[in-house]
């Protein structure tokens, strides 16, 4: 597995940009006027939990159930 992705605004880490469900927040943010936070990286999913983030339940769906866009 390569870098997690997360966003200062977001409570999960991701496997993509592409995942629907960051994608969904950050256009639902922008489309309501709010700045976009930077993308965060990280190397492994215990810094990105250390950090305070939660799998993402469609990146790791062991971890929750996806709701479907």
């Amino acid at each position: 597995m390569g870098e997690l992705i997360a966003t200062g605004a977001g409570d999960a880490y991701h496997v993509t940009e592409d995942c629907w469900g960051l994608q969904a927040g950050r256009s639902g943010g922008e489309a309501q006027g709010y700045a976009l936070h930077d993308v965060l990286r990280f190397p492994t999913r215990g810094q990105a939990e250390a950090a305070g983030f939660r799998p993402c339940g469609i990146c790791f769906p062991a971890y929750g159930t996806p709701q479907q866009p």
